[in-house]
C-alpha cells in the first residue's frame, strides 16, 4: 500500500516537472519568435521603394476563376501604382495614388456583366484596401488586426474586420533567401471574394 502511494507521488512529481519544462521551453520559443518578428519589421521599415509583379487569381463564390498579371510600384505611402493586365497584355485596371489622391482607370470593358459588377463593388472598397494592401503585400498585418507567426518569425495568418465582414489572409510561401524575407504566395478571403496573389519577383531599395 505504502509502495503504491510512493509510485503515485513519484508519478505526480514527474508530471509536474515535465509540465514546467514544457512551459519554460514554450515560453523561450515564443520569446524567440517575437524577437525574430521585431527584427523582421525593422528590416521592412527600411524599405523606401519597391516594385513587384506576378499573378492574381480572382474568384467570386468559388466559381469561375479569373487570371490577371499585375505590377505594383511603390515610391512612398502617398505615391504608388497597381496595374492589372489580361493574358494579351492589355491593361484592365490601373489604380494610382499621387499625393494621396486615388485615380482608377478602366482599360477594357468586360462582356461578363456579373464579373464587371463584382469588380466595381471591390473598387468601391479600395480606399480601405489600398492602405492595408501596402502592408499586407510586404508581410505586415496592417491596422487593427490579429495575426499569427510562423516558425521563421514572419506572418502566417492575418485576421481583421471591415464593414462587419471578416478578412482573412494566409501567407503560404516566402522568399526566405531574400533580405528582408518577403511574401511569395498569399491568399485573401473577403466575403465571397477570394484572391490568390503569386509574386514572381521583388525589386527593393
Amino acid at each position: 500500500m505504502c509502495q503504491h502511494r510512493c509510485f503515485r507521488v513519484f508519478g505526480i512529481v514527474m508530471l509536474i516537472c515535465v509540465s514546467c519544462v514544457y512551459h519554460h521551453n514554450f515560453g523561450l520559443y515564443e520569446d524567440k519568435l517575437v524577437y525574430m518578428w521585431n527584427n523582421h519589421k525593422k528590416s521592412i521599415s527600411r524599405i523606401f521603394y519597391y516594385q513587384t509583379q506576378g499573378t492574381i487569381i480572382y474568384s467570386v463564390n468559388h466559381q469561375k476563376k479569373m487570371h490577371f498579371r499585375f505590377i505594383w510600384i511603390h515610391n512612398n505611402d502617398n505615391n504608388y501604382c497597381m496595374k492589372l493586365f489580361n493574358i494579351l497584355g492589355l491593361t484592365i485596371i490601373s489604380i494610382s495614388v499621387e499625393n494621396g489622391v486615388v485615380c482608377i482607370l478602366n482599360g477594357i470593358i468586360y462582356q461578363n456583366n456579373d464579373f464587371k459588377n463584382e469588380i466595381q463593388k471591390w473598387i468601391v472598397d479600395f480606399n480601405y484596401f489600398l492602405k492595408q494592401l501596402q502592408q499586407w503585400i510586404l508581410g505586415l498585418p496592417g491596422s487593427n488586426a490579429e495575426y499569427n507567426l510562423n516558425a521563421i518569425g514572419c506572418l502566417s495568418h492575418v485576421n481583421c474586420c471591415y464593414g462587419n465582414k471578416n478578412i482573412s489572409i494566409y501567407y503560404r510561401h516566402y522568399y526566405t533567401n531574400s533580405i528582408p524575407i518577403l511574401p511569395k504566395v498569399l491568399d485573401a478571403h473577403y466575403d465571397q471574394h477570394h484572391i490568390k496573389l503569386i509574386i514572381n519577383n521583388w525589386n527593393v531599395r
